[in-house]
C-alpha cells in the first residue's frame, strides 16, 4: 500500500503538470488510523480529502513559483498530488478529519464503536 513517491521524468519535469504518488505514513492507534502525506508545494485550500464507497481519495494542486528573470535551471515539478485508499469495514466515514500543517497532510480515520479492540479484564473467582 505504501510506495515511493512516482517522479517525472527529467523531459517533462518542470511545469509540465506531472501527477505526484505522495509518500504515506498508515498508523493504527486503536481506536482509528492516521494518515500522514507528503505534499509539500500544496496550499490547504488546493487539498480535497474525500470518502467514497470505502475509498479514502488524496488530491492536490501545486501552482507553479513565479520567478523573476530567466531560469537557468528547474528541477521543482509542478503538477498535482493523487493517492487513494480502500479501507476495510468499520471505520466512520462521517468523522474523518484532515489538517494541513507545513507541507504535511494528517487525515484520521475513526473506527465504529462495534469494531474498536478491547481488553477484557478477567477477574480472579
Amino acid at each position: 500500500m505504501v510506495t515511493r513517491s512516482e517522479m517525472p521524468s527529467p523531459a517533462t519535469a518542470p511545469g509540465a503538470g506531472a501527477t505526484y504518488r505522495p509518500d504515506v505514513d498508515v498508523c493504527d492507534r486503536g481506536t482509528e488510523v492516521v494518515l500522514t502525506a507528503d505534499m509539500p508545494g500544496a496550499k490547504a485550500d488546493s487539498i480535497d480529502v474525500t470518502f467514497n464507497d470505502g475509498v479514502l481519495a488524496l488530491h492536490a494542486s501545486v501552482a507553479p513559483r513565479g520567478s523573476a528573470g530567466r531560469p537557468l535551471r528547474q528541477e521543482y515539478g509542478v503538477g498535482s498530488y493523487r493517492r487513494s485508499f480502500r479501507l476495510g469495514e468499520g471505520f466512520d466515514g462521517s468523522r474523518i478529519a484532515a489538517e494541513y500543517r507545513q507541507g504535511v497532510l494528517s487525515v484520521r480515520i475513526p473506527r465504529l464503536a462495534a469494531v474498536v479492540p478491547r481488553k477484557v479484564e478477567v477477574r480472579a473467582g
